[in-house]
């Protein structure tokens, strides 16, 4: 088995423990492995505008995966390396004909650089730019889309899924990460999307690389990657298209395969 060279990890539940924090244990293994030679790439549903304490917190990273693929970030650089945004019109399109199916429903937006959302979104993501709700989303469609999400507390989210899924078809991908809230990228877009293209821009094979996940979000990475490790508090799909589960996160086990990755090189 070839040594690991690029190591890709989600943030939430996976290299962050529960309450968000990132532990000393787990830095000291991620800033091992960069020095080891190994790339290091976070790969997360947040947007970069929500993940800027976990960035400065690890100012050895240099690639970031954003928005569950939408976004390939170069953190020295500041720049954006790839972007896949929804078109305008359909993110219009697809907001007007998912508040007919549901009603109740709010949406929020997330563009390249900041997030818009409508009220009653505050309450269900931990984590927010200081931004005052908007009425209507739909009056800020006027610069690149990442992901348009949509949240509606009289739907479980297996249902909220299913039936976002019917109404967008193939226009776009949805997915979720455990909050309660539906994501839409653009289509065909998903963390592996984002992940292989990164992994050929540096020269690295599938085989190469060692993906850590979680959540729904990060089966199409897990099931990329050479090498896929979910977490022993990861959901029943993550773990099934995992070949490895490990420890939980809030124990570090990321940490401990990380060091055993090290190893190998």
């Amino acid at each position: 088995m070839d040594p690991v060279r690029l190591i890709a990890t989600d943030l939430d539940g996976t290299l962050l423990r529960s309450d968000g924090s990132l532990s000393p244990r787990v830095r000291r293994s991620l800033l091992a492995a960069s020095e080891a030679g190994i790339e290091v790439v976070p790969a997360t549903g947040r947007p970069l505008v929500v993940a800027r304490d976990v960035i400065a917190q690890l100012d050895f990273v240099h690639h970031w995966i954003f928005a569950n693929g939408s976004v390939t970030w170069h953190q020295g650089r500041e720049q954006t390396i790839r972007g896949f945004f929804l078109d305008h019109d359909l993110a219009r399109r697809l907001i007007i004909e998912l508040r007919v199916v549901f009603p109740n429903a709010g949406f929020a937006v997330e563009l390249e650089d900041t997030a818009v959302f409508e009220p009653g979104f505050e309450q269900i993501v931990p984590i927010l730019p200081d931004l005052d709700p908007s009425s209507d989303v739909l009056d800020n469609l006027t610069r690149p889309v990442q992901k348009v999400l949509i949240f509606d507390q009289d739907q479980d989210l297996d249902q909220l899924f299913a039936g976002v899924s019917a109404v967008v078809g193939d226009r776009a991908v949805p997915c979720y990460s455990g909050l309660a809230f539906i994501e839409l990228a653009a289509s065909l877009v998903t963390k592996a999307t984002a992940l292989e293209l990164l992994a050929t821009d540096l020269g690295f094979q599938q085989r190469e690389v060692a993906a850590f996940g979680d959540n729904h979000n990060d089966i199409s990475m897990l099931t990329w990657a050479g090498r896929s490790y979910a977490m022993a508090n990861a959901t029943d799909d993550a773990k099934q298209a995992a070949g490895i589960v490990i420890g939980h996160n809030d124990d570090d086990a990321i940490a401990e395969q990380i060091d055993a990755l090290i190893a190998e090189v």
